[in-house]
């Protein structure tokens, strides 16, 4: 019978600190995405692009982040204490999140809306096409 000839308890702890940094640079790498194809009018949208670890944090930020700097800064703070095996959450609590996400803007088509009702700037939405952005890269 084969036996170990290192006993997996000796690297368990390396293991669990690169699932911890390949979690981090996945969720970063979204967040970039997200930053990158989220419509910018006000800012409002983009500063409520929120990471939270472990449950849905639901709240509403005023702040306006036109560029995308705190939203990526506030996601790496937010992963400084993630753990092996967490949950993390990455959700857009804005008004009109979901609109953005998933169409259905009611004053109908314009300069910044399409037939479709989705922003002119977000198309095809901004989360869906992010997600799947960072999953060909780790192809």
């Amino acid at each position: 019978m084969a036996g170990w000839s290192l006993s997996p308890v000796l690297f368990a702890d390396q293991v669990e600190e690169d699932l911890v940094e390949m979690q981090r640079s996945i969720v970063i790498e979204l967040v970039d995405e997200i930053t990158i194809n989220a419509p910018i009018d006000s800012g409002d949208y983009m500063g409520n692009n929120i990471v939270s670890i472990g449950s849905e944090d639901y709240s509403v930020n005023a702040k306006l982040d036109i560029l995308g700097t705190e939203t990526r800064s506030a996601a790496r703070a937010a992963l400084t204490d993630l753990k092996p095996f967490s949950t993390v959450f990455v959700q857009n609590n804005s008004v009109y999140g979901e609109i953005i996400e998933f169409g259905g803007y009611p004053s109908g088509p314009s300069i910044k809306i399409t037939p479709d009702g989705y922003s002119r700037m977000a198309p095809k939405g901004v989360y869906g096409i992010s997600f799947i952005a960072v999953t060909e890269k780790l192809r």
